[in-house]
């Protein structure tokens, strides 16, 4: 094996957890659809349903808030966690990395946090993109939110390209509202110039990288190093996560052919919206993944995701 090829399979080993215990609670409708005259690639997901008719909500929020301690704490402090419990023989040092992961949360249902919770789960778990830096420690309160994007992540392509995706997430009761804002959210990020937005979230990468491999974090600084002509082979990209309400919540897999016909045509819609922001806002060259997920009720996530973790 070459050592590019070595260096691309240890960055994906940064990955965490499986794609399939995420999407049996949030499985894909349909396949994900390119916006016409657009980079824009949306993936449009609802709720399964258990075997009372109701959807998962509950389930949804355990697995996002299992996810908090990988989504908020650095890896290498997680690393030294487990080699103390396996030292030890004690679950104490995951335990405390849970309460510090929770206690880094807005404890408000109004937070967006939950959106960037699961945004994280969708970017590693379902696009295979691992996290490049953990925002939440560098919070200095809890009670405030992170600067700039939700989310950085990355992968490693075969020619040596680093894809750097910056991540944002809007959870509202309305679907054009959310399009709306969080479009107009990442658009600084993504746009040809924004290159002052970039530049202050690159520095945080650089000086806060969430890689505890030290041949594969400096392997990895080398793109953000402006004398170096790795630098040269950054790509910038956008991955969204809108969620909304949507009355009358179907059970998909029952649906006839009539009621998934009327569903497409609404899952059509919501698209041209997605597709009208996009161009408003300027994105259309950009490679953009947008997760479009109606929910039962957006509030209700918010607040049992606080409550599983024990964030009252």
């Amino acid at each position: 094996m070459d050592e590019e090829a070595s260096i691309i399979e240890r960055f994906q080993e940064l990955l965490r957890g499986e794609n399939r215990s995420l999407l049996d609670f949030l499985p894909p409708f349909e396949d994900a659809v390119t916006i016409p005259e657009t980079a824009t690639v949306v993936r449009t997901h609802f709720l399964a349903h258990d075997a009372n008719g109701s959807p998962v909500v509950e389930q949804l929020a355990g697995a996002m808030a299992d996810a908090a301690v990988d989504f908020c704490i650095p890896r290498r402090k997680i690393e030294r966690a487990l080699a103390d419990c396996a030292k030890t023989g004690t679950a104490a040092p995951i335990v405390n990395l849970n309460e510090q992961a929770r206690d880094l949360f807005v404890k408000s249902t109004a937070s967006g946090e939950g959106g960037e919770l699961l945004l994280f789960l969708l970017l590693e778990r379902v696009l295979q993109r691992p996290q490049l830096i953990s925002k939440m420690p560098l919070k200095t309160s809890s009670a405030m939110h992170v600067h700039g994007s939700d989310g950085i992540h990355a992968s490693l392509a075969d020619d040596g390209v680093l894809d750097i995706y910056w991540g944002e997430s809007k959870l509202y009761q309305s679907s054009s509202a959310a399009f709306k804002d969080c479009l107009e959210s990442i658009a600084p990020f993504l746009r040809a110039d924004g290159v002052e937005a970039r530049k202050r979230d690159l520095l945080l990468v650089r000086d806060h990288l969430n890689v505890p491999q030290v041949e594969l974090a400096t392997h990895l600084l080398e793109y953000f190093d402006e004398s170096s002509s790795k630098n040269m082979q950054v790509r910038w990209n956008g991955v969204c996560l809108v969620g909304f309400d949507h009355a009358s919540y179907p059970n998909v897999p029952t649906l006839d052919t009539q009621q998934r016909q009327a569903l497409a045509d609404q899952v059509g819609r919501w698209h041209t919206s997605a597709g009208n922001r996009v161009k408003e806002f300027e994105l259309v060259a950009v490679n953009i993944d947008l997760f479009c997920i109606p929910m039962p009720n957006v509030n209700a996530l918010r607040t049992r995701v606080l409550e599983r973790m024990g964030a009252k």
